[in-house]
């Protein structure tokens, strides 16, 4: 059986910034001809020319960024050249936007169907404290169930860390640490259709096992198909908004802020209102976003004041003139550095009269998932002296205007364009995410346990308010 490993060899001279080379297609009894091509030449660098253009005069974190534009865009470009399908370019134009180190500057399509070339392995492997632990295996998949509960401890001959951060990490487009790694645990998954992740795992009783696993998942999944997953580990409701009652302390979890959770939300929270909790629990450990508005509604919700104050924001400033006189009048010096940005300041919202805010304690529930419009949420009330007690774990930390970049071969990229001002504090949000009062992580112990520990600190913490008839304080 013959593998051919593409472009790797032939390029790793040519990239004078050093980058570490994301995992290689491998190629099993499919020809190079059946990948496709959509793309020629001229397309291809068309295509990363507009991408780079298009960063260098609105990419909004340009002065966060600590190498130089050009030289990256001339590798690249030599590499693009070598490219010999829309799976190879696309695998270097994520690479070049994994380096701006932004969630909201990415690849958001491609020109070919990626399911049709690249599918996941038939499981589910979980991080917790810093180890790979299979906790979900699809059965009658010619999977041994002795892998199921298993510490992953090695691929193709490199321990597991060693892999992911040579293969997985380098694609990734994110804006902070926790969530590149997330990132990366997600493309450890997948790989060429066919093909096989294999390595070396360690059940609970120290045994050795060899796995081999078919990137296969989507070719074969059907509605009748059945899985083994381990006894342990906390998993969100799955219902997009939900209220769970804890004697009379509420927990509403709202998983995305999409426009039509609007009604939803409203719907909730004055049956909830009715009710007279002790206390409330908003958990937005697993919200990825939606739309601002949703923030804003949901402000109302618990915020009683007249008007909600919204984010401000930064972005870039380009103006002809200002840049020609920049190199040697040093008012005009941030124009020629194409580092000149204008500010906008917060936006004021006049609340809707038909919305009583609720009248109950309330802690606030984040972790890793929260992000975008969600993380617009929290940035508007993070300074406000009443608000929720915040529990659990920093946030994704990626908000922002993406602009949409249309590719000639009917890819697209967007890249971000603004960044958010705390505001209160006028503070930028940027690079970092929404970090708790109160850190609590999940560990192995605890999953094992099927314990929440952030939940029940919030239940404690609410139980003692309500007890003591305390203000909720935080830092």
């Amino acid at each position: 059986m013959k593998t051919i490993y593409l472009f790797i060899s032939i390029v790793s001279c040519l990239y004078p910034l050093q980058m570490v080379y994301s995992q290689p297609i491998l190629i099993d009894s499919v020809q190079i001809s059946t990948l496709p091509k959509i793309n020629n030449t001229e397309d291809k660098v068309f295509g990363l020319s507009k991408i780079w253009s298009e960063i260098k005069y609105n990419f909004v974190n340009i002065d966060k960024v600590n190498f130089d534009i050009d030289s990256l865009y001339q590798s690249t470009l030599t590499r693009i050249l070598l490219t010999r399908n829309d799976i190879e370019y696309y695998d270097e134009l994520e690479l070049f936007l994994a380096k701006f180190n932004d969630g909201h500057t990415g690849i958001v399509d491609r020109s070919y169907k990626k399911s049709d070339y690249i599918n996941d392995i038939s499981g589910t492997i979980r991080e917790i404290e810093g180890k790979y632990y299979f906790t979900v295996l699809k059965k009658n998949a010619g999977i041994d169930s002795m892998l199921l509960g298993a510490e992953l401890i090695e691929i193709k001959g490199l321990p597991v860390s060693k892999y992911i951060e040579r293969y997985c990490l380098p694609k990734a487009c994110a804006s902070t640490e926790h969530e590149r790694r997330r990132i990366a645990l997600a493309r450890l998954h997948e790989g060429p259709i066919g093909h096989f992740l294999e390595g070396k795992a360690k059940t609970g009783k120290g045994d050795i096992l060899n796995f081999k696993l078919q990137y296969n998942w989507e070719t074969l999944s059907t509605a009748e198909d059945d899985y083994w997953s381990v006894p342990w580990g906390i998993y969100p409701p799955k219902k997009r908004i939900s209220v769970q009652w804890c004697q009379n302390i509420a927990r509403l979890t709202i998983k995305d802020f999409r426009e039509d959770m609007i009604a939803m939300l409203d719907s909730v929270m004055f049956d909830l209102s009715n009710r007279n909790p002790e206390g409330l629990i908003l958990d937005l450990r697993y919200n990825r976003g939606g739309v601002t508005d949703v923030a804003w509604r949901l402000q109302m919700h618990i915020d009683p004041s007249d008007t909600i104050r919204s984010f401000g924001y930064e972005t870039r400033i380009n103006d002809g003139y200002a840049r020609s006189q920049g190199n040697y009048r040093e008012e005009y010096e941030l124009f020629y550095l194409g580092k000149a940005y204008k500010k906008q300041n917060p936006e004021i919202i006049v609340r809707d009269i038909h919305i009583n805010a609720v009248e109950c304690p309330i802690v606030c529930l984040i972790g890793p998932l929260s992000s975008s419009a969600c993380e617009d949420f929290l940035v508007n009330i993070y300074d406000l002296p009443d608000r929720p007690i915040f529990i659990g774990e920093e946030t994704e930390g990626s908000s922002g205007a993406p602009l949409l970049v249309d590719l000639p071969d009917g890819g697209v990229v967007r890249i971000c364009t603004l960044r958010e001002l705390f505001p209160y504090s006028n503070k930028l949000f940027v690079n970092k995410g929404i970090v708790p009062d109160i850190v609590i992580h999940r560990t192995l112990s605890s999953e094992r346990q099927n314990k929440d520990l952030a939940l029940e600190k919030a239940i404690e913490i609410l139980k003692k308010v309500h007890n003591d008839s305390l203000h909720i304080e935080h830092n």
